[in-house]
């Protein structure tokens, strides 16, 4: 053949490659790779899609379970796999961008390895108190902090998480002062809120649900952008004087940087789909989140805009990872 037309030939192969390969995926199963253990938020929410995405794709869905490194073992597992939409990370903001931002050799940067597929959930967090602390708003917190400087401490889980952001945060806007004490998981931190151990607690609602409803816990402020259901009388921070300080707990699907577009938009779809479900969205409901699903570029600008938002809250708090 000449060689002319064999350019020509594998130009036009390369034109189809896609839109067949599209129509044919998938061809197997497709597996959703969870940074932490089982029985927890994200692999709770990654396990409520299983059957609506099969449903939609007519392949099985396998979650994963990839715990360790913070949650960037299964990061990078994934973005080292066949850019074929076969594997996918459900990826929240610790493994996604805080903690590879915070490291001082990260094992990747979402932008270089990661396409986007859908959010997934929003959580509700919470900005709680022990009873024992005579404040009852944000206000009379960040006043208690001034009048009785180096006394308050606040639990938050692990370096780089975002509930350690937003602690960082609030810190920047109000001029709080603190002690932080990180835990290894939300529930040891629970107990000592309710003890009276510590002092204050940003965490997510599912985790203080329960014991803010039994009078065990104080309830200060939303961190988001909208009420919760279960908690109507309790402010965002916004209401409370300080809307600058909000942070967003998501989780979401991305695929190896490289998966055919089309590709990616047929599994956006089908996560779409399988969210819009009842009983997928009443799962997410008990774990204190709303399912939330999204376009591949309404993810990727929603990612560019937290990146740069923590990205300036790190290194106004010089904040460091491992």
């Amino acid at each position: 053949m000449h060689p002319t037309r064999w350019l020509v030939c594998a130009a036009l192969c390369a034109t189809f490659a896609t839109p067949v390969f599209a129509q044919d995926f998938p061809t197997r199963p497709i597996v959703l790779v969870v940074p932490y253990a089982a029985g927890g938020n994200v692999d709770i929410s990654a396990r409520a899609l299983q059957a609506g995405i099969g449903d939609s794709l007519g392949q099985p869905v396998i979650v994963e379970n990839r715990p360790g490194g913070g949650g960037t073992i299964a990061g990078d597992f994934v973005a080292r796999s066949t850019p074929d939409g076969h594997t996918l990370f459900v990826g929240s903001n610790g493994p996604v961008m805080l903690g590879p931002m915070t490291m001082p050799k990260p094992p990747y940067q979402w932008q270089k390895v990661f396409t986007p597929v859908s959010t997934l959930a929003v959580a509700t967090n919470t900005l709680v108190v022990t009873p024992k602390l005579p404040v009852k708003t944000v206000a009379e917190l960040v006043q208690y902090s001034k009048d009785n400087p180096g006394k308050l401490s606040v639990a938050a889980d692990s370096v780089a998480s975002i509930n350690h952001f937003m602690g960082e945060l609030l810190k920047i806007k109000t001029g709080i002062t603190w002690t932080e004490i990180h835990y290894r998981g939300n529930a040891p931190a629970v107990i000592d809120l309710m003890a009276g151990h510590v002092d204050v607690g940003i965490l997510q609602l599912v985790d203080t649900a329960q014991q803010l409803k039994a009078g065990n816990l104080r309830a200060l402020a939303i961190l988001g952008p909208k009420r919760a259901p279960s908690l109507p009388d309790v402010p965002t921070i916004a209401e409370a004087g300080y809307p600058d300080v909000q942070g967003i707990t998501f989780n979401g699907i991305f695929a190896p940087i490289g998966t055919p577009e089309a590709v990616v938009n047929k599994l956006s779809a089908a996560i779409r789909t399988a969210l819009a479900k009842q009983d997928v969205i009443d799962k997410l409901a008990n774990l204190g989140s709303s399912a939330q699903g999204s376009t591949p570029q309404e993810f990727n600008a929603f990612l560019e805009r937290e990146t740069q938002k923590w990205t300036d809250v790190m290194k106004q708090a010089n904040i460091k990872g491992d």
